[in-house]
C-alpha cells in the first residue's frame, strides 16, 4: 500500500458528527422510555402499598372497638388522612397521613362515607368504599358493615 493510501485510512478512523447525533438521539429515546415506565411502576406501587396499609388499618380499627370495649369512630378528612378515635371522648387512637410528603404521596383519598362508627361487637354503622389514587392509577378498598375489608382488583 502506498503512503498516501495508508494516510487516508488513518484519517477515516472514528465516527463523524451525523453518526454521533443518531446515537445520541437513540440513547435519549431509550432513556425517555425507561423513565416513563419507571415512574408508572412507582405510581402503581405507591397506590398498591397505600391500599394494603389501608386494609390492615381498617381491619385493626374494627378489632380496636372490641379491645377498647367502646365504640370507635373512623373519620376521613379532606387532607388525605383518616383517623380512629373514641366516639365518646374524641381521643385519637391512630391517625394515618397519605398525602404528599409521606411515602404514599397520594393525589386523592376519597370515601363514600366521611364518618363510620364501629361498635364493640365489630359492626360498622355503614358499608363504605375508599378510593386511593395517584395520577391516573387508583385502587378501591371495600369495607362491609360486618367488618370484612378487601382490596378490589384493579
Amino acid at each position: 500500500m502506498s503512503a498516501i493510501g495508508n494516510r487516508r485510512l488513518r484519517l477515516r478512523r472514528g465516527f463523524g458528527l451525523p453518526e454521533m447525533l443518531v446515537v445520541l438521539v437513540l440513547i435519549g429515546l431509550l432513556v425517555k422510555i425507561a423513565v416513563t415506565k419507571t415512574s408508572q411502576i412507582m405510581r402503581h406501587e405507591r397506590v398498591n402499598r397505600a391500599a394494603s396499609v389501608m386494609v390492615q388499618d381498617l381491619e385493626n380499627g374494627f378489632a380496636m372497638a372490641g379491645r377498647q370495649r367502646a365504640p370507635v369512630r373512623l373519620t376521613f378528612n379532606s387532607d388525605k388522612t383518616y383517623q380512629f378515635s373514641d366516639r365518646a371522648t374524641g381521643t385519637v387512637y391512630m391517625k394515618r397521613y397519605m398525602s404528599y410528603g409521606t411515602e404514599f404521596q397520594l393525589s386523592s383519598l376519597t370515601s363514600t362515607a366521611n364518618s363510620i362508627d364501629i361498635l364493640p361487637n365489630g359492626i360498622g354503622s355503614t358499608s363504605f368504599v375508599v378510593t386511593l389514587a395517584l395520577g391516573d392509577y387508583s385502587r378501591k378498598v371495600n369495607a362491609s358493615t360486618a367488618g370484612f375489608v378487601r382490596m378490589a382488583r384493579p
